[in-house]
């Protein structure tokens, strides 16, 4: 007999464009290897949704556009003691639909693919295991302490224990807790959870690549619509670019994915381009010579720095962009914190044919001992099996 799981996660995971998107799908790949699977999800309005391939990779799939509240809702959500980001899109209507899910089959478990899907899960008595894509508390307080602006510092703090105490207790409450880094679980045990943390990397495999990249083009993927990955742009355009451009005024920023919300014509440079949403992202990774992370925020693994070492693409990250990579400096990629730093180490590799060959090639050998479908499949395994076992 089939083992029966229900799958609860966040947004439809297809097709894999982030980096969340692409644990979630890789998840649910895992897991369809292992018995049959039902899931509940949203349909995002930034980014397109393939929700045919959703259904066809379920049993039984239930999706609901995503309405998110207003963030006037967060002082609701203060005064109540909730956490806005867990609560801005919940739906009684999604509640409803993750009961008779339950109702009308018998699961063995219920994997729940990032925090905010716990909302739906406080009256489900069945073995549970929590997917962490970050460490969200950690994530809210980290950027917080970036933000100068007075009412933003208080409204981040109070979210940041509320957000906290809920992790807490989510974490407390499951049978077992998955993380993507070693970095996450420190945290997590940090916080006091005694529950089983178990580390199961990202998947990505490796690709060949085919040139050496056009002359002076810096690729980054990702989008504005995650604050820290928005943050981060903010910084390298501000403070990273103009000297970058001093030093190699020949140079081409590209960014693929949707701009931080707010950022105006005038605060983009020359040289600079925007490209929004990039279906073939292969084209690209190829023609760009150096990628960069310029994300101040760790936890959770940045799956495009993945890809971009998968390709043999050299790559400029500051230390909390590359968390959970295991990368070292001047071997696997470039580290780099300081606006000056980070840019003397794009403007090396643009310049050092011979660096950007050796890091790409450490990087490719990296991806593939690390980051390979197989560990994540047998790991998944292993742990249902053990968190089954001490339920009998």
């Amino acid at each position: 007999m089939k083992m029966r799981i229900l799958f609860l996660t966040h947004l439809v995971p297809y097709p894999p464009v982030s980096g969340g998107a692409q644990v979630s799908a890789d998840t649910l790949e895992v897991l369809s290897t292992l018995g049959e699977v039902d899931a509940c999800a949203f349909i995002p309005w930034w980014r397109p949704a393939d929700v045919e391939t959703f259904r066809r990779k379920t049993h039984r799939s239930f999706v609901l556009p995503l309405r998110r509240k207003s963030t006037l809702f967060w002082v609701k959500c203060a005064m109540e003691g909730k956490p806005y980001y867990i609560f801005r899109d919940y739906t009684a209507e999604m509640e409803r639909a993750v009961r008779q899910m339950v109702a009308g089959c018998t699961y063995d478990l219920v994997i729940i693919d990032t925090l905010t899907m716990t909302a739906y899960t406080e009256e489900i008595g069945l073995p549970r295991v929590l997917q962490e894509h970050n460490v969200e508390w950690y994530v809210v307080d980290s950027y917080t302490r970036l933000q100068g602006k007075m009412w933003y510092a208080y409204a981040g703090r109070r979210e940041g224990q509320l957000i906290r105490r809920y992790e807490i207790k989510e974490c407390v409450r499951s049978n077992a807790v998955v993380v993507l880094s070693e970095e996450d679980r420190g945290r997590l045990r940090n916080l006091g959870v005694g529950t089983k943390i178990e580390v199961i990397p990202p998947t990505v495999r490796t690709r060949a690549r085919k040139t050496d990249g056009e002359e002076g083009v810096i690729l980054y993927v990702g989008t504005g619509h995650w604050p820290p990955a928005a943050d981060g742009i903010r910084w390298f355009l501000r403070e990273v670019w103009p000297r970058i451009k001093r030093k190699h005024p020949s140079a081409e920023f590209w960014m693929a994915g949707v701009p931080p919300r707010g950022l105006k014509k005038r605060e983009i440079p020359q040289c600079v381009r925007m490209l929004g949403y990039v279906e073939d992202l292969e084209i690209l990774y190829q023609r760009a010579k150096v990628f960069i992370a310029p994300v101040r925020v760790g936890s959770g693994v940045r799956l495009k720095i993945l890809h971009a070492l998968a390709r043999g693409l050299a790559v400029v990250s500051t230390s909390a962009g590359c968390e959970g990579t295991g990368a070292v400096d001047r071997v696997h990629m470039r580290i780099a914190d300081t606006a000056e730093d980070f840019a003397e180490a794009v403007v090396e590799i643009l310049k050092n044919r011979r660096l950007a060959d050796q890091l790409g090639k450490a990087g490719q050998t990296l991806v593939q001992e690390r980051f390979h479908p197989k560990v994540k499949e047998e790991k998944w395994k292993l742990l249902i099996e053990e968190v089954l076992a001490g339920r009998n």
